[in-house]
Parts: structure tokens; sequence; C-alpha cells
């Protein structure tokens, strides 16, 4: 067993229907030398705390074994462990693993042997980090760029702040997650001059490297598939914190 490696499975990973599929895919990691300690997700321990105890154990390379949400749970304390992120994306949604140039499946095993690692950036949403990108729906928040100005979007419109991308659609929307900048999106509601034709989104582009969301009201705001609620949060960039093993150069 290659000690530098572990694998951390989600808890819907230990549904009989995924059986097959992690038998053939741990026969193709040890045929490649690149088998490692498994831990499950279990409700009674913490994913933190399981990480944390490979680390100090040695493990250099911790891979997650889900999809998009299997990654998501990590977020808020990963990019303080020093170790390099792999994933293998077995089921929908999986656009995390498109952002990074990882396929779906068996096929992922692949990128993991050539290990080619990329340092990127990621944000911050007051202490806890985020990867893809902070949504703030049909909001009355406005956005402060770097104490300079204030920008809100209206009519109904939206706030979205991205690191390394959207992964909100069908399709997921890269940003850069090397350029030591956040991108923030302000979107906007525009009615169509044409009678009973649908209203479309004019959307202005801002980067900055530090800023706050600020409401009047209480709002919910979502953030790698968590959420939550407050009257204003606190934005940041911190480059070159999160190493993660990627099918591609990460823009």
């Amino acid at each position: 067993m290659n000690q530098a490696f572990a694998y951390i499975y989600d808890d819907f990973l230990s549904d009989r229907r995924f059986e097959r599929e992690l038998s053939i895919l741990e026969t193709e990691l040890a045929r490649r030398g690149i088998e490692g300690q498994v831990a499950r997700l279990a409700m009674f321990r913490s994913a933190r705390e399981t990480i944390i105890d490979l680390a100090c154990a040695g493990t250099k390379n911790i891979v997650f074994v889900g999809n998009d949400k299997t990654v998501e749970k990590m977020m808020w304390f990963l990019p303080d462990v020093d170790v390099t992120v792999g994933f293998i994306p077995l089921t929908q949604p999986a656009h995390i693993g498109t952002l990074f140039g990882i396929p779906m499946g068996l096929a992922a095993v692949d990128i993991l042997a050539a290990r080619l690692v990329e340092k990127i950036d990621v944000g911050k949403l007051d202490d806890r980090y985020f990867l893809t990108e902070v949504i703030v729906p049909a909001t009355v928040a406005s956005l402060e760029v770097e104490g300079q100005y204030r920008v809100s979007p209206a009519m109904g419109g939206a706030i979205a702040i991205r690191n390394l991308g959207s992964v909100a659609g069908k399709i997921p929307v890269p940003a850069d997650a090397k350029d030591g900048w956040l991108e923030a999106i302000i979107q906007t509601r525009v009615n169509s001059d044409r009678w009973l034709a649908p209203s479309s989104l004019d959307e202005t582009v801002i980067r900055l490297k530090h800023g706050s969301i600020i409401s009047k009201e209480p709002i919910d705001v979502f953030m790698d598939g968590h959420t939550v609620n407050g009257f204003s949060f606190k934005l940041s960039i911190v480059p070159n914190k999160l190493k993660v093993i990627t099918g591609k150069v990460v823009r």
C-alpha cells in the first residue's frame, strides 16, 4: 500500500450499488501503485478529524471519492491542512471535476497517476474558506469593493463572487483561480422591449481582492453548497493556498 495516498469515500458510497464500481476502482489504483488507506465518512467522526489524523501520519495526498458535495463538505478547513487534494467523481454533480479537468469514474485514475499538481487560490467569507463561489440570489444587498465604492443589483438581480468558478447551473462556468483576485458578477434583470418576450440578465464583472456583502435586512448567502445568514460578510482571497491534482492547468 502506498502510504502517500489516502482515499475519503463519501457516505452514500456505502450503498451496495456502488460495490462493483469501487472494487474496479481499487483494483486499478493498486495496479498503478497509488492505492492507499480508505476512510469512510461517518456521522460519529468528523471529516476534519479524519483528515488531520491522516496528514499527521504522513499522508501527502488526500483523494475525495464521490461528487461535488463531497469536496464542498471539506473546504471550510481543508486549505489549512498540509496535503495535496485529489478528486474522483463517481456521480453527478461533478462540475468541480470538470473545472479541474478530471473525468468521471475510472478515467480519473489517469489524472491521479500523472500527478499534475497546481497551487490555486481560495476565497474566504468571514473566517470560512470557499473553493467555487459565493451566491447572493434575488438580493437587496450591496457589494462593497475594497472600501472604495458599493454596487448593487437592481430588479431582483443577484451577486456571485467566484474563485474557481460557478457550479450552480447545468454547465460549469470557469473563473481564474490562480490570479490572486476574486471575480464578482453583478446580475441585473433587464426587461425586454418586446411584448411578452422574456427578460434577460445584464452582467457587470468586477475584480477585487477584498470587500464586503452588506444588507439592511438579514439575507441568505450560499457558499460551496452551504447556507449562512446575516447582515454583513467580509470577503477576501488567499493566493496559492490549496494544492490540487488536476488534469489541466487551472486558469
